[in-house]
């Protein structure tokens, strides 16, 4: 018991300097037993404190430690966030990049290889929560070893205020407590967890989908109406984005199921055309009966040894498909190529290339002298087309994404401004498949009543100008949207100026 004292009084000696007698003395808890009684009285609040900030803790730690986020776990913690926003002023950290710059978008959900890009960058933020969950846990470890040694000798002196404050050694552990031990708690709650990991995020915050890649992803989800077969798909894409419960979320849903209901009695009158590329989109046309394949074999020496498999899909106009023009080998050299090279593609309006929401994919352009491999395929387009490729535009290979569709329209531009001055209109498109689409992308024709379903490896040829030069709008066609797949082409649009021996535009009129 001696020894105890004994060694309380040489602590006290080394924390406790003596002053000079005529230094002023601030206000002493210790020199009364009344001032000590409120000390305890305190510490039980301090104490209390402290393991409220525990509990909050363990809270935010309950919500990493799901296995995973469903839409009522998202939803509460998307309300906590909310309310917490403007204190931390996440609002202006999603406004603007970490260095001041305004965040770049990129269109994600047009493209299946944008929309892998993000699949890995979670990756990386799923590994930085993670992290921050473990520096949480470390903290909330060591509260939960503390608090209840703080709270057992705090409920010790409760009991019998006056009796515990009497034992020297326990007004002196008190005092140093109060004194030190509650400055380093403070300290200890003041210290920031996650900073790191917010900065890490902020590193990645321009690669972010941004507002723009919701509305579009939303637009993509709704133009799945083309498809009966996607109702499953949109009831459960409508039950993950409608957290809240809206009413007009249970509409749209109700909308959609009418109007498959009534698919069959559909007759519009105005807008044929797109009405007729819906039906087509859905596989509603009637197939072509009068179907012609054979070995295109006499255009070139070469063909006799590698013949090209040519199936006549219509004459007039005139419409084919080359099956097997490109091999695999070929198609993943291209594909391998073109993703580094993808952006937002765009459409012609009055003179400028923009995007649009009626084409909703990535691209990239390929010059056909680029290697070896794009001079042997525009080799392979002319014992195709025989036409020559003098004049004609670069390769255009694009992939599309959630949805991803390019509203009906044609490839010609009739116009005699700078697109077709030097090398005249588009005369032709040769359109190669990249990659099978498990459902949907099928290029429709309404006009014709055609539809042309992906297929790896195979080109699709049409003539999109008559033989006096003027655009033929019978080749009105579409790209309808991806429901389920990665669908990938690559488009060569033909020149006219240099078919004036190979294909010469003639007198007559269209009629």
């Amino acid at each position: 018991m001696y020894s105890i004292i004994f060694a309380y009084i040489v602590i006290a000696i080394i924390l406790c300097p003596i002053k000079a007698q005529d230094e002023p003395i601030e206000e002493s808890y210790s020199t009364s037993v009344s001032g000590m009684v409120n000390l305890l009285l305190l510490e039980a609040k301090l104490i209390e404190n402290l393991n409220s900030y525990a509990d909050e803790l363990e809270r935010k730690l309950n919500i990493l430690k799901s296995t995973s986020l469903n839409a009522l776990d998202s939803y509460v913690l998307g309300q906590h966030l909310h309310k917490h926003k403007n204190q931390h002023g996440a609002s202006e950290w999603f406004a603007e990049s970490s260095n001041g710059n305004k965040t770049l978008e990129e269109s994600h959900s047009t493209s299946v290889s944008g929309m892998v890009k993000l699949i890995l960058l979670e990756a990386k933020l799923i590994e930085n929560l993670n992290r921050y969950t473990d520096e949480l846990k470390r903290k909330l470890d060591i509260l939960k070893r503390v608090v209840p040694r703080l709270r057992a000798e705090s409920d010790k002196g409760m009991t019998q205020k006056e009796d515990y404050i009497s034992n020297p050694l326990n007004a002196f552990s008190l005092i140093r407590r109060m004194q030190e031990d509650w400055i380093d708690w403070k300290v200890f709650i003041e210290e920031p967890v996650g900073w790191s990991h917010i900065f890490y995020l902020a590193q990645y915050k321009s690669e972010l989908p941004s507002p723009t890649d919701l509305r579009e992803a939303c637009e993509a989800i709704q133009r799945l109406k083309y498809y009966s077969i996607a109702v499953p798909i949109l009831d459960h894409a409508l039950m993950m984005g409608n957290q809240a419960m809206k009413t007009q979320v249970f509409n749209l849903r109700s909308y959609v199921h009418n109007m498959i209901r009534n698919e069959p009695n559909l007759k519009p009158v105005a807008k044929e055309n797109i009405a007729s590329y819906s039906l087509g989109c859905r596989g509603q046309f009637v197939p072509q009966s009068n179907l012609h394949c054979e070995y295109k074999m006499k255009t070139s020496p070469f063909l006799r040894l590698a013949p090209l498999k040519m199936e006549i899909v219509l004459l007039n106009p005139f419409i084919v498909v080359f099956h097997d023009a490109l091999s695999p080998q070929e198609i993943d050299y291209l594909q391998n190529l073109a993703r580094p090279l993808l952006k937002r593609t765009t459409v012609h309006v009055n003179g400028k290339y923009v995007s649009r929401r009626v084409r909703t994919s990535k691209g990239a352009w390929l010059e056909r002298d680029l290697n070896n491999l794009t001079r042997r395929i525009e080799r392979r387009v002319v014992d195709m087309t025989e036409l020559s490729m003098q004049g004609s535009e670069a390769y255009n290979i694009m992939n599309y994404g959630l949805g991803g569709h390019y509203a009906a329209h044609y490839d010609f531009f009739n116009t005699t401004k700078q697109q077709t001055s030097e090398t005249g209109d588009r005369i032709a498109t040769v359109l190669f498949y990249l990659s099978d689409v498990e459902q949907g992308g099928a290029t429709v024709f309404p006009n014709l009543k055609l539809a042309v379903s992906p297929e790896r490896g195979m080109a699709l040829f049409w003539y999109n100008l008559l033989d006096n030069g003027t655009g033929d709008t019978r080749t009105l066609h579409g790209g309808c949207p991806v429901l389920v797949g990665s669908k990938w082409v690559m488009t060569l649009w033909i020149h006219e100026r240099a078919q004036l021996f190979t294909r010469p535009c003639l007198s007559r009129c269209a009629n």
